[in-house]
């Protein structure tokens, strides 16, 4: 335990642990593509909760590769940027945003806006460090030389800083923080020891330094460090920090795999690791990287492949495995390719193939070994294309608890977060995605049944709804989070209609008023599902009706399903407010 604190730095300590615990930057996740070819429906929009919700809608902005998004505290969408200009989450143009990144590509790309900056992994939004109404938006221009050939490289990191009041406004821009030539490997951010402040690291090209950035409310200083072996390729990658902060890792096909220790406090690597993988994908320009939420496994798409490596194991090289490689026999639109990862609020890492798809492929459990950690490509297929995947850091890393760094009273109260998944017949995983350093796991199935396991599986007696309960604990404190599980089995024979007991759904369409019949005074469930078969609601309700105008305009597919579990309507209904 840390020494008693005196009484002025327990009250900052209390206003700390309270934004500690409401992180949600990354809730939103906004993409698509060039709007001027998709002018109705161009933008894909995922909005994590207690459960994962894609939606569709027109979005302004063009993107190609160049994409960064923020959300505030509570998870609404404040920022997005295609790296020509920033808007608003609700679609305005930021004043003063235009001429990001300014040169001849911009020249080429933005000025139109038909296309979008098409640098990849070079962007990140962070919350200012001292004024919760400012961020930083973080950028790599990309340099074109014509002579003595045609050539392009990351020339400089620049930040810009925005503010939210009104529709939101550009008080500095494309101001230089490092002039160098950078790798392609792109740009990662990590939290300082303290809790607060920010490191955003970037590489210099064809050699072994690193610069450090360090963001703060006094402003931004640099420092520099060579370590560990060369990067020499013009080849795209990733650089990504561990959840905890406590390593940093980067790859790409050409250079292979980096593994450093992370000072958070000071900012400096050490221990460097260079793994070398000696294989066909030597000559591929494009990599994806991704740690486990647990950190435990640490993931490498290389295109053809994706390799999977046990950050735990004495040797960390020796415990590569190939957890999946690439599936050709599909229709998906250019998407036959194993690309940029991200790690999703919900634990599960997200893959991008490469320029151009409509696919996405997700890893469901990473932090399982082997092929256990059920890497499924092109699980989500959508209506057009994307070329573009947001970079975060991770928002919900507290301090280091007794570091020399741990100056601000924040403690690391921990948060509960939790998802499930249905397996077979009565099983059904679950799956801790709490934050804050928690060390200790309790679930209460609402069945009698309980378990300390960190990510259990339980199977459950009956069919039936039950109320899940997550505690985690670590020296600071206990969070609970508790949602209800609905189980079914292929015994109880559903219902393709509701007609032949009287149920009827009305009006169709709507505008968001949803009311059924022949159900009065009994306790249901309504299902809502998106044209993918995503979940967009889940209702308990003794009413006969529901407000859905929370949902954007489309059709949508209704379940509504009785307290014994049984499927008493299934219906298509559109939501029209025109």
């Amino acid at each position: 335990m840390k020494m008693m604190k005196i009484k002025l730095i327990l009250f900052i300590s209390f206003l700390g642990a309270s934004c500690l615990r409401a992180q949600k930057e990354d809730n939103v996740w906004v993409f698509g593509y060039r709007y001027s070819f998709l002018p109705l429906a161009n933008g894909i929009y995922f909005k994590f909760g207690d459960s994962l919700n894609i939606l569709y809608g027109s979005k302004p902005m063009s993107t190609d590769n160049s994409n960064a998004s923020i959300c505030d505290s509570n998870g609404v969408l404040q920022f997005i940027s295609n790296g020509c200009y920033i808007e608003t989450g609700n679609g305005e143009y930021v004043n003063n945003s235009s001429g990001l990144n300014p040169g001849w590509l911009y020249n080429e790309e933005c000025i139109d806006d038909s296309l979008g900056y098409p640098n990849l992994q070079s962007m990140v939004f962070l919350p200012s460090s001292g004024d919760p109404n400012l961020y930083y938006l973080f950028h790599i221009p990309l340099k074109v030389v014509f002579q003595p050939t045609l050539d392009a490289y990351n020339n400089a990191l620049l930040y810009t800083i925005v503010e939210t009041a009104g529709n939101g406004a550009v008080l500095e821009k494309n101001m230089v923080v490092v002039s160098d030539t950078l790798h392609p490997d792109g740009l990662a951010s990590v939290r300082h020891a303290n809790g607060r402040d920010w490191w955003i690291i970037v590489a210099k090209y064809r050699s072994n330094k690193y610069y450090t950035v360090l963001l703060t409310p006094d402003g931004i200083s640099v420092k520099e460090q060579n370590i560990g072996e060369s990067a020499m390729a013009n080849a795209g990658g990733e650089i990504v920090f561990s959840p905890d902060g406590t390593k940093m890792a980067r790859f790409n096909c050409k250079d292979d795999l980096r593994i450093f220790d992370f000072d958070r406090c000071t900012g400096v690597l050490s221990k460097p690791v260079y793994i070398p993988i000696q294989d066909n994908a030597d000559n591929e320009i494009f990599a994806g990287l991704a740690f486990s939420a647990d950190g435990h496994y640490l993931y490498a798409a290389e295109i053809k492949r994706m390799l999977q490596f046990d950050m735990w194991a004495p040797d960390i090289a020796s415990s590569m495995v190939i957890v999946a490689e690439r599936d050709l026999n599909t229709t998906c639109n250019l998407g036959k390719a194993i690309g940029y990862l991200e790690l999703g609020p919900d634990g599960m890492i997200y893959c991008r193939p490469l320029n151009g798809q409509s696919c996405m492929h997700r890893m469901k459990h990473p932090e399982r070994a082997g092929a256990a950690a059920e890497f499924v490509q092109y699980y989500y297929e959508f209506d057009f294309s994307y070329k573009n995947l947001p970079h975060f850091p991770n928002f919900r890393l507290g301090p280091v608890d007794g570091s020399p760094c741990d100056t601000l009273g924040l403690d690391n109260h921990p948060l509960a977060g939790w998802r499930y998944d249905k397996t077979e017949g009565l099983s059904v995983d679950f799956t801790s995605v709490s934050w804050y350093e928690p060390d200790t796991w309790w679930w209460d199935f609402g069945d009698g049944a309980q378990s300390n396991e960190r990510n259990p599986t339980h199977t459950f007696p009956a069919p039936g709804a039950y109320e899940v309960c997550l505690s985690v604990s670590n020296e600071y404190g206990t969070d609970t989070k508790c949602k209800w599980v609905w189980l079914n089995t292929s015994g109880i024979k559903p219902l393709s209609s509701g007609e032949g007991l009287g149920v009827r759904l009305f009006p169709n369409p709507s505008t968001g008023q949803i009311f059924w019949t022949g159900l009065e005074d009994q306790p249901v469930t309504i299902l809502v599902y998106n044209q993918l078969g995503q979940k967009m609601a889940h209702y308990h309700t003794a009413e006969n009706s529901i407000d859905l105008s929370a949902l954007t305009d489309g059709m949508y597919h209704i379940q509504i399903v009785s307290s014994a579990q049984i499927l008493l309507l299934s219906r298509s209904i559109m939501i029209n407010r025109d």
